[in-house]
């Protein structure tokens, strides 16, 4: 059963500049992205970013992505995001933004929590960003994530 609730929505206007540097990337067809690139679109810290940079750049062809390089897990405040050793999917460029579809749980981003002894994670099925957000999809449940940039006051 798919997850019908709200959509927890923040405003972080710090993600427009790299979301648009990403999406420029892809539509300018290049073969290769760096990694921090990638991590960047999620607010990663300088110290994460070195972690990340280890792992070199997302190759890109013909629609498809993939990163190799060691597995990750990175404190992410009360969440983990785990990064497989094999990172894979498909993307898209269009209209000044992007999506990245990751159907292979085995090589997609997982975000867990662990609430006392339990711990829940989610995998991210795709992201989808535009000139004024960002949309991370894990299924539908209550880890979506919904960022938007532009000034709060304005926004629907």
């Amino acid at each position: 059963m798919r997850y019908s609730g709200p959509v927890e929505t923040a405003h972080r206007p710090e993600l427009a500049t790299p979301v648009r540097a990403f999406a420029q990337h892809l539509a300018r067809g290049v073969d290769r992205i760096p990694m921090v690139d990638l991590a960047a679109l999620f607010g990663a810290q300088p110290d994460v970013l070195e972690a990340i940079a280890r792992r070199g750049d997302i190759e890109l062809s013909d629609g498809t992505f993939t990163n190799d390089g060691p597995e990750l897990v990175i404190p992410a405040g009360r969440v983990e995001i785990e990064v497989p050793s094999l990172l894979r999917g498909t993307y898209s460029s269009e209209d000044g933004g992007f999506s990245l579809a990751f159907p292979q749980p085995d090589f997609t981003l997982r975000a867990c929590v662990t609430l006392l002894v339990f711990r829940k994670c989610f995998d991210l099925q795709a992201m989808r960003a535009t000139s004024t957000d960002m949309v991370l999809d894990f299924g539908g449940g209550p880890a979506d994530r919904r960022f938007t940039f532009g000034s709060p006051t304005t926004e629907e």
